[in-house]
């Protein structure tokens, strides 16, 4: 089968890294610079540059899906020169792994050009004998490390890109064609579903027999708070005229706003956009801005939160990790920027936390925080000597630090004004819910989903709260 790479939606798909590598999926290496390779006239000191193609149109690129069935991809030259200016655009020049693992620091795009002669183009003059509309760069590597004992050893010997892409259909095999016209009728995902059952089972290999995941499989467990933020989003579109998000956004709000099952990829694309666009989202100052109602149509924070404890839950997430390493992807940075609520509007989109209105969800994450997190002490007024002393031998810290490390001062603590609204609310009218709040000095935890105590404390601790606006 042969698919087409493509750009579906500008806000998900990218190229938001280029790895250094050993086998090029492209299978076309770079040429390095340095004093023993190439002179420049006015300089000897080393360069310490590589040049080579990041992208080369029409190129099919070998993959294997999840039922272990090979196929291959290949991009259009106005892709590439699309994708090779949205990586500029977005300011990814930076962004850098080794073999799509480990992020490095020191590696920095410096050139970036669309070859458009065969004879005149630079490339040419270090024998770089690609096609016009190759995406040809060049990195210096200020990266000690990465120099001596990966570039100049010929450990790394080219570019690989890690990024999200659409694709369509453009050659597949007699058999999947009739398969596929069988299954006409049938949603796509149940169709994804069968295809890939079939194919384990002709398979027959050990990866199957112990049931394990496919990758075709689709989920519907996410919560009300992501299907009403895409209806949210779609009625603010509507309000709007329709002029915000692309057709693929669109698309994807009635799907969430319907609770259809949605496939693995999808989670990818759900959390790879809200994961990065959440700053865009924030720092919004009117939920009628086309940065709030695309949010929203992928599911908003609620959206995020499902996508992303999904993707851990699958495995294909690391507690650290933050776009789903699989496929092209690898595990970058959070998108940047203060987690916080910016107008009353934004704070009407979102509703509340599920656990702050429901009771015995809050009393099962809390539990969930004292089994994995140690949440604690138990009753904050005692001395608790035994728990700060555990607690700062496992940060190898004082007793006094540790007393210091609270969930009152922690990033994932939100005690905003619509947070304390959406706590007093769940507590109801048997009390008056703001001494309550006052009284136990509660907020929320983003990290494990339920009110918790400021005087307290637990393993997720992070610097840098409370969240207050």
């Amino acid at each position: 089968m042969i698919y087409e790479l493509v750009i579906e939606d500008p806000n998900v798909d990218e190229v938001f890294c280029i790895s250094l590598v050993e086998e090029p999926a492209i299978e076309s290496n770079f040429v390095f610079f340095d004093k023993e390779k190439v002179h420049f006239a006015a300089l000897n000191d080393e360069k310490r540059l590589v040049m080579g193609p990041i992208l080369i149109p029409n190129k099919q690129i070998l993959r294997i899906d999840g039922a272990g069935m090979p196929y291959h991809v290949f991009f259009k030259p106005e892709t590439i020169k699309q994708l090779s200016e949205m990586y500029l655009k977005k300011k990814y020049t930076d962004s850098a792994t080794l073999e799509h693992d480990k992020k490095i620091n020191g590696v920095t795009l410096v050139e970036s050009w669309i070859k458009e002669s065969i004879t005149k183009d630079k490339s040419a003059l270090y024998n770089l004998n690609v096609p016009v509309g190759t995406w040809m760069g060049t990195f210096k590597i200020d990266n000690e490390d990465i120099w001596q004992n990966y570039v100049k050893t010929g450990e790394v010997k080219g570019f690989s890109i890690e990024g999200l892409f659409g694709h369509n259909l453009v050659q597949q095999s007699k058999y999947e064609f009739a398969a596929d016209t069988i299954l006409s009728d049938l949603e796509e995902q149940e169709a994804l579903l069968i295809l890939s059952e079939i194919r384990a089972q002709i398979k027959k290999d050990n990866r199957y027999k112990g049931k394990k995941r496919v990758d075709m499989e689709s989920f519907s467990d996410y919560g009300d708070g992501v299907a009403n933020n895409a209806k949210r989003g779609i009625e603010l579109n509507e309000a709007n005229g329709n002029k915000c998000a692309t057709p693929v956004g669109k698309v994807r709000g009635q799907q969430l706003a319907q609770k259809r099952p949605i496939s693995v990829e999808t989670l990818k694309r759900m959390y790879s956009y809200l994961s990065r666009a959440e700053v865009y989202y924030d720092q919004a100052e009117s939920q009628n801005d086309c940065a709030v109602i695309s949010y929203l149509l992928w599911g908003g924070k609620a959206g995020l939160s499902y996508s992303r404890n999904k993707l851990r839950e699958l495995g294909m997430l690391e507690e650290s990790e933050a776009q789903p390493s699989v496929s092209s992807t690898y595990p970058g940075e959070a998108a940047k920027g203060k987690k916080k609520y910016k107008s009353k509007a934004l704070l009407q989109v979102e509703g509340c936390p599920e656990s702050t209105q429901n009771i015995a969800l809050n009393i099962e994450n809390r539990q969930k925080a004292i089994d994995e997190a140690h949440y604690g002490p138990l009753n904050p007024n005692e001395p608790n000597e035994d728990y700060w002393k555990a607690k700062a031998e496992q940060f190898n810290g004082s007793v006094e630090e540790a007393k210091k490390a609270l969930c009152g001062n922690c990033s994932f603590f939100y005690r905003t004004p619509k947070i304390l609204e959406c706590i007093a609310e769940g507590l109801g009218d048997e009390v008056d819910p703001y001494e309550a709040i006052k009284a136990g000095e509660i907020g929320y935890c983003e990290a494990y989903d339920f009110k918790c105590a400021a005087s307290r404390t637990c393993d997720a601790w992070v610097v840098g709260g409370p969240i207050t606006e």
